[in-house]
């Protein structure tokens, strides 16, 4: 009897091994960092939170882009799209309100209209956290924590980097917060994409 039941204990736990599904690990790149900063072609997706002395706001976010092009989708949590700005080498469009704006400059546009402000210059490498400034501030593995982004508009944000994630060799920036005056955004990032 007890023969028979160490041989079905046996089985099971052969079973419930092979019905658990390995994720493969894939090593870090040694030059992480740099063969990073040169991906242009990456979607992301997340949550974020603007928060300002007036107001609270926060929705889902779907950041891509595509060499020049860069594309920022915030959703509500049901599922509605609230905004899309898009950016390229000729400017910016923002499809707000059921209307589309233009401008030459992305951020000033999403200011604008909607009163809510985030450095889309260069976004990609605070983003990523492949940032290259004198102000920057690493830690034991290289990973950014903390930078001043200097926007092309003049404004200064602390951009705090609290936490990452492994994925296709890189350190990738899973949760960061940047400030400008009294204005805080907070950053959540699921899903790294890469072409």
């Amino acid at each position: 009897m007890i023969r028979l039941y160490l041989i079905l204990l046996i089985f099971f736990l052969f079973l419930s091994g092979c019905a658990q599904q390995i994720q493969p690990q894939i090593a870090l790149y040694d030059d992480w960092k740099s063969q990073l900063s040169q991906q242009s072609n990456w979607q992301v997706e997340g949550k974020l939170a603007f928060i300002s002395p007036d107001e609270r706001q926060s929705a889902n976010l779907n950041w891509q882009q595509q060499e020049a092009l860069n594309q920022l989708i915030l959703t509500s949590f049901i599922g509605t799209r609230v905004l899309a700005l898009t950016q390229n080498s000729d400017g910016a469009e923002l499809e707000y309100d059921d209307e589309v704006y233009h401008d030459v400059n992305a951020s000033r546009l999403l200011a604008r209209l909607t009163g809510f402000t985030i450095p889309m210059d260069r976004a990609d490498d605070w983003l990523k956290g492949t940032v290259i400034d004198s102000s920057l501030q690493v830690d034991e593995l290289g990973r950014a924590k903390s930078v001043t982004w200097h926007a092309a508009d003049g404004a200064r944000w602390q951009i705090n980097y609290a936490d990452y994630q492994q994925y296709a060799g890189f350190w990738l920036p899973k949760k960061l917060t940047l400030k400008h005056r009294d204005i805080k955004i907070k950053i959540q990032l699921y899903e790294w994409h890469f072409d």
